[in-house]
């Protein structure tokens, strides 16, 4: 891979965390595939697929419904040519039952040209959510 790839597929990455930061979701959508699909692991209360240009913006509301403050710190980023990886770590507030976690994960963004045509987030602790959301008994 180039540097010229390299640069740009950080800068997009950089860029959609930033928009979906700031609820800018005509702009997230312009960086989004039509065909765009997250897909959120079967023990989760927000599992499923999301589908399409709103996807991003369906997910984020429904899981930030389980969570008061919720901050996203982005760590290293792995960059490929079609895969973006990010180290992030996400602390919130449960609405359920007070927790407050701290919420290791790793997002794959996937690449079609210059735009994303999906995201698989891969959480260390998925049992913790599930918990503090009331899917589970604590």
């Amino acid at each position: 891979m180039d540097m010229e790839r390299y640069t740009q597929v950080r800068a997009m990455v950089d860029r959609i965390y930033a928009l979906s930061a700031a609820g800018e979701w005509d702009a997230v959508e312009a960086m989004l595939t039509d065909d765009f699909r997250i897909l959120e692991a079967d023990s989760l209360p927000y599992a499923g697929a999301y589908e399409g240009k709103g996807a991003l913006q369906s997910l984020y509301a429904k899981v930030f419904g389980y969570w008061d403050d919720p901050a996203l710190e982005t760590g290293d980023i792995c960059v490929g040519r079609d895969h973006a990886v990010a180290m992030v770590v996400v602390t919130a507030t449960s609405r359920h039952n007070g927790e407050r976690l701290r919420m290791p994960l790793t997002e794959v963004f996937h690449l079609r040209g210059d735009r994303f045509s999906g995201i698989t987030p891969y959480y260390f602790d998925t049992a913790s959510i599930a918990r503090a959301t009331g899917l589970i008994a604590a």
